[in-house]
């Protein structure tokens, strides 16, 4: 075995004892279509954003409950936690496909928020509550909590909703988009990182917005109409992987 083939099975042996395992449960993908010059000031500028029809860049809010988190090194481990966090799509410098830039993540486990900035990817503590509810035999889901100041917002099921989004020529081309990236980055100008993920081909729901306060989100883009987002997706359960650690991307010069 060669010196280089023995460097990238060490690495490989690493990444699969630090594959952070989880199952995600009532995953709210909320999307806006905007022109792609209001988005590229949010990401570093080695990152370029992917686009629709040439100009049309997506922002999405993306809440979720993660469950069962454990490291492939430990999986007898298991705890929970929530996450909200604000992100956009971009196009991966070194493979050339889809990925997501984590704009702003947050998580309600302190020990998580420090694990994960330890390793470079910046996730805050956040207070954040969800609560799924049948009503009138409707489906709905309410977020509430506190980052950087109170939010809260309430989506429900709707079946009158158009299967394919705008700007798609098909549902699967729009959720490989907004929900499958393999790819992740998180940081900034200054430091950032790139990651790998695994996450399955899903079939999310199509839901309705109701209600949008989240001050963060405002405040990071301007939007003429909250309540009439892109999409929205509801995805009930999905497996999901993280590999790490993350390759820390410096900037040049």
């Amino acid at each position: 075995m060669s010196k280089s083939d023995s460097i990238v099975l060490q690495k490989s042996i690493i990444s699969r004892l630090l594959c952070v395992k989880m199952t995600l449960r009532d995953v709210i993908y909320i999307s806006y279509a905007l022109p792609a010059r209001t988005l590229q000031p949010l990401v570093p500028n080695v990152l370029r954003l992917a686009t629709v029809e040439g100009d049309i860049a997506f922002i999405s809010l993306v809440v979720l409950r993660s469950t069962r988190v454990r490291l492939s090194a430990f999986p007898l481990l298991k705890f929970n936690y929530n996450q909200f966090n604000i992100r956009t799509y971009v196009i991966d410098p070194v493979s050339g496909r889809f990925a997501v830039y984590f704009i702003r993540s947050g998580v309600t486990s302190r020990l998580m928020s420090m694990v994960t900035s330890t390793v470079g990817i910046p996730w805050q503590f956040v207070e954040l509550t969800t609560d799924l509810n049948i009503t009138n035999g409707s489906l709905s889901f309410l977020v509430y909590g506190n980052w950087e100041g109170p939010f809260s917002l309430r989506t429900q099921a709707n079946a009158n909703v158009s299967p394919v989004p705008s700007f798609f020529d098909d549902r699967k081309s729009a959720v490989d988009f907004i929900i499958r990236p393999l790819i992740g980055f998180a940081g900034d100008d200054r430091r950032f990182s790139r990651f790998t993920i695994h996450h399955p081909e899903v079939q999310p729901q199509s839901w309705s917005l109701l209600e949008l306060d989240c001050p963060l989100f405002q405040k990071l883009v301007t939007i003429e109409d909250f309540r009439r987002p892109h999409s929205i997706f509801y995805l009930p359960t999905a497996d999901f992987s993280i590999f790490l650690p993350p390759k820390r991307i410096k900037k040049e010069g």
